[in-house]
């Protein structure tokens, strides 16, 4: 059948066009599909069978219902034939279904094809296949709304860098609506912060790469200065002529901001803001380069709070990191202008002095810093009392490098604290005094294992009557080869590195154990003064472990008199109180030892649950000498008495101390005057007769 009924009138002219139609309809790209009056199939073309799959024998004499897909609903086709019933044609969109199931989308057109009369014969369909179009559009609306809702601010310019359209993020980040930018260049952006070099550079790498990036400073529309991470891209046509160029870009400020937090944080101590080990490392390094070249001398000051984890543990590290700041605090008050201070780490500081006029400058400010300790800290509810060992190393005299200034500096500071005597100097003693208190240090470990340790006993006796009420025991280490070793000078080591918590159970035992002989020997003894370190109080179960040893050992509590330091305690009274008052209520006596040589704070001690009070001896040491002494040991002697505590008197060691003391009305002696401490046989041999 032939794709145009000719009628019996036509001319010799179309008859020649014939042929060709027949080559149209066969090469046509468009798919072609005729059909009789009743819509059955009687040709396709080529393309219908590329398109649809179906080969023109499978589909002759069948109707196009063959290829409907489905998605398009009855009433849509009911609208199609209405159209081409009246209007003769129809166009429009439709999705078919090929041969092998899958649904396409196509351009349809149908066509009906009547005669010279009128007459219906054919309807002609002529479609085209939409996938790759669709999939086009598809691509150019994705891409659209990418460039659209993109997270990067995108900014397309032509040759001329009139800025042609911006995205949404574009106006998001610069403040600037699409209306406000197109037709400006992007110098509507500078920030004025980068010179014509840095814009001579970009434009370089453009041109001869076709691109750039980095990071510059722009401008919002509300003046605010920002960082960004800008790539600019040149676009070519296929001739290779540029025809626009595009900017993309990221505003990178909280990249910038966490940058130079984590700088911060690097280089900056978070607690006291103070230059951290690391930072102060680096400067003082540079200070040390200026030094050499200028021959200006150096003060180097190592600080380290004493008993600053006692408060940690004791109080918590909210209360520990309130001291630290304060700390902080204070020794930037104390230092001058250029001086560079910093918390090294912990509880340790350094301080650095430039241009030092010599040593005597660089203790004055280490006893600035000492002063200002002297002021209490403010803890969480009370008041903490600090102090602090200072070592100072000096540049070029001790040391030419940060190295050794910083190890010089440090052994001068565990000299202070051994010492006790303030701010201290290196000296090349302090290198063999350090190598000892190592030592030392290492050997405490096994002191009690290798049974190194004794305690010795120094009674106590009755001023009115010289009879015996007491007696302390005291602790002594005995080391194979290092001899006998000072209290002063082993029990602060325990006491910083925390065996003198091990140490005072052992020792609490040994004098339990002791007291169990002499009872066994039928021996009348009296109640036994044992320390307890501020250390101790740390453990949340100290009372319980002293009820433990002394049961054990079948001793009463009566019969213990547990020793505290007036000064200790203050660091957190309240938590001693409560440990006191339980071990009150157990039976134990308890004294303060070395009243008057701390910070008094009477407010507590009405609070103390407390039964001796023992007067510092550096007060009977002076009393004879000294009027304000006896004013003061009067005092305490009278304000115990009004408290109903018994007082006793330590460090007695001559006659009138004795007759002045028996004057004021104290009530017992301890000293060298009465005895030494002694073993325990001695002491049993001069003071506790067994009974007969």
């Amino acid at each position: 059948m032939s794709v145009y009924r000719a009628s019996a009138s036509a001319g010799a002219d179309e008859e020649t066009m014939l042929p060709l139609y027949g080559r149209i309809y066969r090469d046509s790209q468009e798919a072609i599909m005729i059909t009789d009056r009743y819509a059955r199939i009687t040709q396709v073309n080529p393309s219908f069978s590329r398109i649809t799959g179906y080969a023109e024998e499978e589909v002759v004499g069948r109707t196009p219902s063959i290829l409907k897909s489905e998605c398009q609903t009855a009433e849509f086709y009911a609208r199609m034939w209405a159209a081409i019933h009246l209007d003769g044609r129809w166009k429009g969109e439709i999705w078919n279904r090929r041969k092998n199931g899958e649904v396409y989308p196509q351009w349809l057109s149908i066509s009906a094809v009547k005669d010279d009369q009128g007459e219906l014969h054919n309807y002609m369909a002529m479609f085209l296949d939409l996938t790759d179009y669709k999939r086009a559009e598809s691509k150019l609306r994705l891409h659209a709304q990418v460039f659209s809702h993109a997270g990067e601010g995108i900014m397309i310019t032509d040759t001329d860098l009139r800025i042609l359209s911006v995205n949404r993020a574009f106006t998001a980040v610069t403040g600037y609506a699409e209306e406000e930018a197109v037709g400006h260049t992007p110098l509507l952006l500078r920030s004025g912060r980068h010179g014509r070099e840095f814009y001579r550079h970009m434009w370089e790498s453009i041109l001869a790469a076709g691109s750039w990036q980095g990071e510059i400073w722009n401008r919002r529309k509300n003046g605010e200065i920002y960082p960004e991470y800008l790539t600019i891209t040149t676009l070519r046509d296929e001739h290779g002529a540029v025809t626009n160029y595009i900017g993309m870009f990221k505003d990178i400020t909280e990249r910038k901001q966490s940058e130079d937090r984590l700088k911060y944080l690097a280089h900056y101590d978070t607690l006291t803001g103070l230059p951290n080990r690391a930072l102060l490392q680096d400067m003082l390094q540079d200070v040390l380069h200026g030094c050499r070249r200028s021959g200006e001398r150096l003060g180097v000051l190592f600080i380290d709070l004493d008993r600053f984890k006692f408060v940690n543990d004791s109080m918590g590290h909210d209360t520990g990191d309130k001291v630290l700041r304060q700390m902080g605090e204070r020794l930037r008050r104390a230092i001058r202008a250029g001086d560079i201070v910093s918390r090294f780490g912990g509880d340790e500081f350094i301080v650095v002095l430039r241009g030092l006029k010599g040593a005597k400058e660089a203790l004055e400010t280490a006893r600035r810093v000492t002063a200002l300790l002297e002021q209490p800290f403010c803890g969480a509810d009370n008041e903490i009392y600090m102090n602090a060992s200072i070592g100072i190393s000096l540049y070029p005299d001790h040391g030419g490098d940060l190295e050794a200034l910083m190890r010089y500096a440090d052994l001068a500071m565990y000299e202070a604290k051994s010492q006790g005597a303030g701010p201290q100097l290196f000296n090349e003693g302090i290198s063999s005094a350090f190598l000892r208190r190592l030592h030392l240090e290492r050997e405490l470990r096994f002191a009690i294992g290798r049974e190194e340790l004794q305690l010795v006993y120094q009674p106590q006796v009755s001023l009115a009557d010289g009879r015996l009420t007491g007696m302390e025991a005291l602790l002594r280490w005995r080391h194979p080869e290092l001899g006998m070793i000072a209290p002063g000078e082993f029990i602060p080591i325990a006491e910083e590195t925390g065996q003198i918590r091990d140490i005072g159970r052992w020792a609490l035992g040994e004098a339990c154990r002791q007291l169990g002989v002499w009872r066994r020997e039928s021996r009348t003894v009296p109640a036994i003064a044992v320390n307890l370190s501020g250390r101790q109080f740390v453990a949340p179960d100290l009372a319980e472990q002293i009820r433990s040893i002394v049961a054990e050992a079948g001793c009463e509590p009566h019969q213990i008199v547990l020793e505290i330091t007036e000064s200790f305690g203050i660091v957190d009274m309240d938590a001693v109180i409560s440990v006191l008052r339980e071990l009150k209520a157990a039976g134990f006596r308890i004294a303060i030892d070395d009243f008057g040589k701390g910070y008094s704070a009477l407010g507590y001690l009405k609070q103390l649950p407390i039964d001796i009070l023992k007067i510092d001896k550096s007060f009977v040491s002076e009393l004879i000498s000294d009027p304000k002494s006896e004013v003061l040991t009067r005092a305490i002697i009278q304000m115990a008495q009004g408290m109903d505590l018994r007082v006793v008197a330590e460090g007695v060691e001559t006659q009138p101390q004795w007759g002045r003391l028996r004057e004021l009305g104290c009530d017992i002696a301890q000293g060298f005057f009465i005895d030494r401490p002694m073993a325990p046989g001695d002491l049993a041999d001069r003071y506790l007769p067994p009974a007969h």
